[in-house]
Protein backbone atom coordinates (compact mmCIF):
# COMPACT_ATOMS: atom_id res chain seq x y z
CA UNK A 1 0.00 0.00 0.00
CA UNK A 2 1.18 3.50 -0.80
CA UNK A 3 1.94 5.71 2.17
CA UNK A 4 1.89 9.49 2.43
CA UNK A 5 3.85 10.73 5.46
CA UNK A 6 3.50 14.31 6.68
CA UNK A 7 6.44 15.50 8.76
CA UNK A 8 6.60 18.44 11.12
CA UNK A 9 9.99 20.15 11.30
CA UNK A 10 10.66 21.52 14.79
CA UNK A 11 10.79 18.78 17.38
CA UNK A 12 10.41 16.11 14.69
CA UNK A 13 12.95 16.46 11.89
CA UNK A 14 15.04 19.03 13.73
CA UNK A 15 15.90 19.62 17.35
CA UNK A 16 15.08 23.32 17.28
CA UNK A 17 17.91 24.65 19.36
CA UNK A 18 18.11 27.69 17.09
CA UNK A 19 14.64 28.96 17.86
CA UNK A 20 15.07 28.33 21.57
CA UNK A 21 18.42 30.16 21.52
CA UNK A 22 16.82 33.05 19.60
CA UNK A 23 13.92 33.13 22.09
CA UNK A 24 16.30 33.45 25.05
CA UNK A 25 18.50 35.96 23.19
CA UNK A 26 15.47 38.15 22.44
CA UNK A 27 14.20 38.05 26.00
CA UNK A 28 17.68 38.73 27.36
CA UNK A 29 18.02 41.69 24.99
CA UNK A 30 15.05 43.24 26.83
CA UNK A 31 16.55 42.14 30.16
CA UNK A 32 19.73 44.06 29.28
CA UNK A 33 17.66 47.18 28.60
CA UNK A 34 16.09 46.72 32.02
CA UNK A 35 19.57 46.26 33.56
CA UNK A 36 18.72 42.85 35.01
CA UNK A 37 21.05 39.86 34.46
CA UNK A 38 18.73 37.69 32.35
CA UNK A 39 15.29 36.09 32.18
CA UNK A 40 15.45 32.43 33.22
CA UNK A 41 12.70 30.48 31.44
CA UNK A 42 13.08 26.70 31.70
CA UNK A 43 12.17 24.37 28.82
CA UNK A 44 9.28 22.83 30.72
CA UNK A 45 7.70 26.30 31.05
CA UNK A 46 7.92 26.63 27.27
CA UNK A 47 6.55 23.09 26.84
CA UNK A 48 3.56 24.17 28.93
CA UNK A 49 2.81 26.84 26.32
CA UNK A 50 3.01 24.21 23.56
CA UNK A 51 0.65 21.99 25.52
CA UNK A 52 -1.86 24.85 25.48
CA UNK A 53 -1.59 25.17 21.69
CA UNK A 54 0.97 27.99 21.64
CA UNK A 55 3.68 26.59 19.38
CA UNK A 56 5.45 29.54 17.80
CA UNK A 57 8.27 31.49 19.42
CA UNK A 58 6.76 34.56 17.73
CA UNK A 59 3.95 34.16 20.29
CA UNK A 60 6.05 32.80 23.15
CA UNK A 61 8.39 35.81 23.31
CA UNK A 62 5.64 38.43 23.85
CA UNK A 63 3.81 36.09 26.27
CA UNK A 64 6.89 35.52 28.44
CA UNK A 65 7.91 39.17 28.31
CA UNK A 66 4.34 40.25 29.03
CA UNK A 67 4.12 37.90 32.03
CA UNK A 68 7.36 39.31 33.48
CA UNK A 69 6.29 42.90 32.95
CA UNK A 70 2.80 42.26 34.29
CA UNK A 71 4.28 40.97 37.57
CA UNK A 72 6.69 43.87 37.88
CA UNK A 73 4.13 46.55 37.05
CA UNK A 74 1.73 45.13 39.65
CA UNK A 75 4.33 46.21 42.21
CA UNK A 76 5.75 49.36 40.63
CA UNK A 77 2.77 50.90 38.85
CA UNK A 78 2.45 51.57 35.12
CA UNK A 79 1.82 55.31 34.93
CA UNK A 80 3.39 57.20 32.02
CA UNK A 81 5.04 54.17 30.43
CA UNK A 82 5.96 54.66 26.74
CA UNK A 83 4.28 52.47 24.12
CA UNK A 84 7.58 51.61 22.41
CA UNK A 85 8.81 48.27 23.79
CA UNK A 86 12.49 49.18 24.02
CA UNK A 87 11.76 52.48 25.75
CA UNK A 88 9.30 50.74 28.06
CA UNK A 89 11.93 48.14 28.99
CA UNK A 90 14.35 50.87 30.02
CA UNK A 91 11.71 52.66 32.10
CA UNK A 92 10.47 49.43 33.75
CA UNK A 93 14.06 48.63 34.67
CA UNK A 94 14.45 52.07 36.24
CA UNK A 95 11.37 51.45 38.40
CA UNK A 96 12.30 47.99 39.68
CA UNK A 97 14.58 49.10 42.59
CA UNK A 98 15.79 45.56 43.22
CA UNK A 99 12.37 43.91 42.81
CA UNK A 100 12.61 40.43 41.27
CA UNK A 101 9.65 38.85 39.55
CA UNK A 102 8.13 35.68 41.00
CA UNK A 103 7.24 32.58 38.97
CA UNK A 104 5.66 33.74 35.73
CA UNK A 105 2.14 32.74 34.87
CA UNK A 106 0.67 33.04 31.38
CA UNK A 107 -3.01 33.70 32.09
CA UNK A 108 -5.56 31.25 30.77
CA UNK A 109 -7.48 32.52 27.75
CA UNK A 110 -9.44 31.09 24.86
CA UNK A 111 -7.53 30.48 21.65
CA UNK A 112 -9.86 31.92 19.03
CA UNK A 113 -10.26 30.13 15.67
CA UNK A 114 -8.20 31.52 12.78
CA UNK A 115 -6.54 34.06 15.12
CA UNK A 116 -2.94 33.88 16.30
CA UNK A 117 -2.48 33.29 20.07
CA UNK A 118 -1.12 36.76 20.86
CA UNK A 119 -4.12 38.35 19.15
CA UNK A 120 -6.44 36.07 21.14
CA UNK A 121 -4.68 37.17 24.34
CA UNK A 122 -5.05 40.82 23.38
CA UNK A 123 -8.77 40.39 22.75
CA UNK A 124 -9.12 38.55 26.07
CA UNK A 125 -7.51 41.37 28.06
CA UNK A 126 -4.40 39.49 29.19
CA UNK A 127 -1.66 41.33 31.12
CA UNK A 128 -3.97 44.03 32.50
CA UNK A 129 -1.14 45.81 34.36
CA UNK A 130 0.34 46.94 31.03
CA UNK A 131 -1.03 50.21 29.64
CA UNK A 132 -3.31 49.57 26.66
CA UNK A 133 -0.97 51.02 24.02
CA UNK A 134 2.04 49.09 25.33
CA UNK A 135 -0.03 45.91 25.56
CA UNK A 136 -1.15 46.36 21.96
CA UNK A 137 2.40 46.95 20.74
CA UNK A 138 3.44 43.76 22.53
CA UNK A 139 0.64 41.45 21.41
CA UNK A 140 -0.80 42.77 18.14
CA UNK A 141 0.30 41.57 14.68
CA UNK A 142 3.02 39.22 15.92
CA UNK A 143 3.58 37.80 12.42
CA UNK A 144 4.47 41.22 11.00
CA UNK A 145 8.21 41.88 11.24
CA UNK A 146 7.61 45.48 10.19
CA UNK A 147 5.27 46.11 13.17
CA UNK A 148 6.22 43.73 15.98
CA UNK A 149 9.41 44.70 17.80
CA UNK A 150 9.69 41.31 19.51
CA UNK A 151 9.37 39.40 16.24
CA UNK A 152 11.78 41.76 14.47
CA UNK A 153 14.43 41.21 17.14
CA UNK A 154 13.73 37.46 17.21
CA UNK A 155 14.32 37.31 13.45
CA UNK A 156 17.69 39.05 13.90
CA UNK A 157 18.80 36.27 16.22
CA UNK A 158 17.22 33.47 14.15
CA UNK A 159 18.60 34.50 10.77
CA UNK A 160 21.67 36.51 11.74
CA UNK A 161 21.93 40.24 11.15
CA UNK A 162 23.12 40.07 7.54
CA UNK A 163 20.45 37.62 6.35
CA UNK A 164 17.78 39.53 8.32
CA UNK A 165 18.63 42.77 6.51
CA UNK A 166 18.68 41.03 3.11
CA UNK A 167 15.40 39.22 3.75
CA UNK A 168 13.36 42.17 5.00
CA UNK A 169 15.23 45.15 3.51
CA UNK A 170 15.45 46.65 6.99
CA UNK A 171 18.41 48.16 8.84
CA UNK A 172 20.20 46.00 11.38
CA UNK A 173 19.23 46.71 15.00
CA UNK A 174 21.61 44.25 16.67
CA UNK A 175 24.71 42.46 15.36
CA UNK A 176 24.42 38.69 15.76
CA UNK A 177 25.12 35.40 14.04
CA UNK A 178 22.30 33.02 13.08
CA UNK A 179 21.08 30.87 15.97
CA UNK A 180 19.52 28.48 13.44
CA UNK A 181 22.93 27.81 11.94
CA UNK A 182 24.69 27.41 15.26
CA UNK A 183 22.08 25.58 17.36
CA UNK A 184 19.76 23.47 15.15
CA UNK A 185 20.52 19.74 15.05
CA UNK A 186 19.12 17.00 12.82
CA UNK A 187 16.99 14.35 14.51
CA UNK A 188 17.48 11.95 11.60
CA UNK A 189 20.34 9.53 11.12
CA UNK A 190 21.30 8.15 7.71
CA UNK A 191 19.43 4.97 8.65
CA UNK A 192 16.18 6.64 9.69
CA UNK A 193 16.27 8.93 6.64
CA UNK A 194 16.69 5.93 4.33
CA UNK A 195 13.64 4.31 5.92
CA UNK A 196 11.59 7.38 5.02
CA UNK A 197 12.86 7.44 1.45
CA UNK A 198 11.60 3.99 0.48
CA UNK A 199 9.60 3.23 -2.66
CA UNK A 200 5.84 3.83 -2.30
CA UNK A 201 6.40 6.37 0.49
CA UNK A 202 5.55 9.97 -0.44
CA UNK A 203 6.80 12.65 1.92
CA UNK A 204 5.84 16.25 2.57
CA UNK A 205 6.55 18.66 5.39
CA UNK A 206 3.91 20.71 7.22
CA UNK A 207 5.34 23.45 9.39
CA UNK A 208 4.61 26.85 10.84
CA UNK A 209 8.20 27.87 10.10
CA UNK A 210 8.66 30.84 7.79
CA UNK A 211 9.48 29.75 4.26
CA UNK A 212 9.83 31.01 0.73
CA UNK A 213 6.76 31.10 -1.54
CA UNK A 214 5.82 27.88 -3.39
CA UNK A 215 8.68 26.49 -5.46
CA UNK A 216 6.60 26.44 -8.62
CA UNK A 217 5.82 30.18 -8.72
CA UNK A 218 8.10 32.86 -10.09
CA UNK A 219 8.02 35.71 -7.60
CA UNK A 220 10.25 37.83 -5.38
CA UNK A 221 11.34 36.25 -2.10
CA UNK A 222 11.65 39.63 -0.35
CA UNK A 223 10.11 39.35 3.11
CA UNK A 224 10.08 35.55 3.06
CA UNK A 225 12.65 33.97 5.40
CA UNK A 226 13.70 30.50 4.10
CA UNK A 227 13.88 28.94 7.55
CA UNK A 228 11.92 25.79 6.71
CA UNK A 229 14.11 25.18 3.66
CA UNK A 230 17.23 25.48 5.81
CA UNK A 231 15.88 22.81 8.16
CA UNK A 232 15.04 20.40 5.34
CA UNK A 233 18.52 20.92 3.92
CA UNK A 234 20.01 20.18 7.34
CA UNK A 235 18.24 16.80 7.55
CA UNK A 236 18.85 15.84 3.93
CA UNK A 237 15.23 16.11 2.76
CA UNK A 238 15.48 19.34 0.79
CA UNK A 239 13.75 17.80 -2.25
CA UNK A 240 10.45 16.89 -0.57
CA UNK A 241 7.40 19.15 -0.99
CA UNK A 242 7.02 21.77 1.72
CA UNK A 243 3.85 23.47 2.91
CA UNK A 244 5.33 26.09 5.23
CA UNK A 245 4.09 29.38 6.56
CA UNK A 246 5.59 31.37 3.69
CA UNK A 247 3.69 29.26 1.16
CA UNK A 248 0.40 30.01 2.94
CA UNK A 249 1.34 33.66 3.38
CA UNK A 250 1.85 33.86 -0.39
CA UNK A 251 -1.68 32.50 -0.88
CA UNK A 252 -2.97 35.12 1.56
CA UNK A 253 -1.36 37.90 -0.47
CA UNK A 254 -2.83 36.55 -3.72
CA UNK A 255 -6.35 35.81 -2.49
CA UNK A 256 -6.89 37.80 0.72
CA UNK A 257 -7.46 34.69 2.85
CA UNK A 258 -5.69 34.87 6.22
CA UNK A 259 -2.78 32.45 6.44
CA UNK A 260 -3.84 31.72 10.03
CA UNK A 261 -7.03 30.11 8.69
CA UNK A 262 -4.97 27.74 6.51
CA UNK A 263 -2.30 26.80 9.04
CA UNK A 264 -2.54 23.68 11.22
CA UNK A 265 -4.72 22.71 13.02
CA UNK A 266 -6.76 23.68 9.95
CA UNK A 267 -7.09 20.69 7.59
CA UNK A 268 -6.12 22.95 4.68
CA UNK A 269 -2.38 22.70 5.36
CA UNK A 270 -2.50 18.90 5.53
CA UNK A 271 -4.78 18.58 2.49
CA UNK A 272 -2.30 20.68 0.53
CA UNK A 273 0.60 18.58 1.80
CA UNK A 274 -1.13 15.31 0.87
CA UNK A 275 -1.69 16.50 -2.69
CA UNK A 276 1.81 17.96 -2.95
CA UNK A 277 3.43 14.79 -1.58
CA UNK A 278 1.94 12.74 -4.41
CA UNK A 279 1.99 15.26 -7.29
CA UNK A 280 5.01 17.40 -6.39
CA UNK A 281 2.95 20.53 -7.17
CA UNK A 282 3.00 22.89 -4.19
CA UNK A 283 1.11 25.90 -5.55
CA UNK A 284 -1.68 23.91 -7.23
CA UNK A 285 -2.07 21.83 -4.08
CA UNK A 286 -2.37 24.88 -1.83
CA UNK A 287 -4.94 26.45 -4.13
CA UNK A 288 -6.92 23.20 -4.27
CA UNK A 289 -6.93 22.77 -0.48
CA UNK A 290 -7.96 26.40 0.06
CA UNK A 291 -10.72 25.93 -2.53
CA UNK A 292 -12.10 23.06 -0.43
CA UNK A 293 -12.31 25.47 2.52
CA UNK A 294 -14.61 27.80 0.60
CA UNK A 295 -16.56 25.33 -1.54
CA UNK A 296 -16.49 22.05 0.38
CA UNK A 297 -15.36 20.27 -2.79
CA UNK A 298 -12.08 18.62 -3.75
CA UNK A 299 -10.97 19.71 -7.21
CA UNK A 300 -9.25 17.72 -9.92
CA UNK A 301 -5.75 17.63 -8.41
CA UNK A 302 -7.03 15.19 -5.80
CA UNK A 303 -8.05 12.79 -8.56
CA UNK A 304 -4.31 12.20 -9.03
CA UNK A 305 -4.14 10.53 -5.62
CA UNK A 306 -4.40 6.76 -5.25
CA UNK A 307 -7.87 5.74 -4.12
CA UNK A 308 -6.39 3.68 -1.29
CA UNK A 309 -3.44 4.78 0.82
CA UNK A 310 -2.20 5.21 4.36
CA UNK A 311 -1.80 8.74 5.70
CA UNK A 312 0.77 9.02 8.50
CA UNK A 313 1.52 12.23 10.35
CA UNK A 314 4.53 12.58 12.67
CA UNK A 315 4.26 15.52 15.07
CA UNK A 316 5.50 16.66 18.46
CA UNK A 317 2.34 18.65 19.22
CA UNK A 318 -1.36 18.19 18.58
CA UNK A 319 -1.85 20.96 16.00
CA UNK A 320 -0.51 19.03 13.02
CA UNK A 321 -2.14 15.81 14.20
CA UNK A 322 -5.57 17.43 14.31
CA UNK A 323 -4.93 18.93 10.88
CA UNK A 324 -4.00 15.57 9.34
CA UNK A 325 -6.84 13.71 11.04
CA UNK A 326 -9.35 16.26 9.72
CA UNK A 327 -7.81 16.05 6.24
CA UNK A 328 -8.13 12.27 6.35
CA UNK A 329 -11.80 12.53 7.27
CA UNK A 330 -12.40 14.91 4.35
CA UNK A 331 -10.73 12.51 1.95
CA UNK A 332 -12.78 9.60 3.34
CA UNK A 333 -16.01 11.56 2.85
CA UNK A 334 -14.96 12.05 -0.77
CA UNK A 335 -14.58 8.35 -1.46
CA UNK A 336 -10.91 7.73 -0.62
CA UNK A 337 -10.02 4.63 1.36
CA UNK A 338 -7.58 6.34 3.73
CA UNK A 339 -6.18 4.88 6.91
CA UNK A 340 -4.94 7.75 9.11
CA UNK A 341 -2.21 7.09 11.68
CA UNK A 342 -1.18 9.87 14.05
CA UNK A 343 2.23 9.39 15.67
CA UNK A 344 3.70 11.58 18.36
CA UNK A 345 7.43 12.10 18.85
CA UNK A 346 8.39 13.32 22.32
CA UNK A 347 12.21 13.11 22.46
CA UNK A 348 11.80 12.59 26.19
CA UNK A 349 9.57 15.58 26.96
CA UNK A 350 7.17 14.74 29.79
CA UNK A 351 4.76 17.54 28.86
CA UNK A 352 4.51 16.27 25.28
CA UNK A 353 4.00 12.68 26.46
CA UNK A 354 1.20 13.82 28.76
CA UNK A 355 -0.47 15.79 25.96
CA UNK A 356 -0.39 12.77 23.64
CA UNK A 357 -1.65 10.45 26.38
CA UNK A 358 -4.53 12.81 27.08
CA UNK A 359 -5.44 12.85 23.37
CA UNK A 360 -5.03 9.08 22.96
CA UNK A 361 -2.19 9.44 20.44
CA UNK A 362 0.45 6.74 20.16
CA UNK A 363 3.84 8.31 20.83
CA UNK A 364 7.50 7.43 20.77
CA UNK A 365 10.57 8.77 22.53
CA UNK A 366 12.96 8.41 19.57
CA UNK A 367 12.90 8.20 15.79
CA UNK A 368 14.36 4.70 16.00
CA UNK A 369 11.49 3.42 18.17
CA UNK A 370 8.97 5.20 15.93
CA UNK A 371 10.38 3.60 12.77
CA UNK A 372 10.27 0.19 14.44
CA UNK A 373 6.77 0.75 15.80
CA UNK A 374 5.39 1.78 12.41
CA UNK A 375 7.13 -1.06 10.59
CA UNK A 376 8.94 1.04 8.01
Amino acid sequence: MKRIILLDIDGVLVQPGGYRAALHATLNYFASLMKVPHFDFHEEKIAELEKRGIFSEWDMVPFLLGAAWNNILAETGSENLPADLKSAAVEIGNRMNGYTSSDLVIPEFELLPNVYPTESALLNGCFPNLPDTLRRHLLHDSRNVYFSQTTRLFQHFSLGSHTFSETYNLPTEVETESCLHTHDRSNLTDKTRSKLLQQDIYLASITARPSAPPRDVDTSHMGYAPEAEAALDLVGLNDIPLIGYGRLEYYEKQHGVAAASLLKPSPVQSLAAVAAAFTGEEWSSIQAAAEWQTSGRLNSIFSSLPRTFELIVVEDTMGGIRSAQAAGSILQLNGFDVNVRALGLTLGSRAKSEAFDQAGVVHFKTWESLIEGVGL
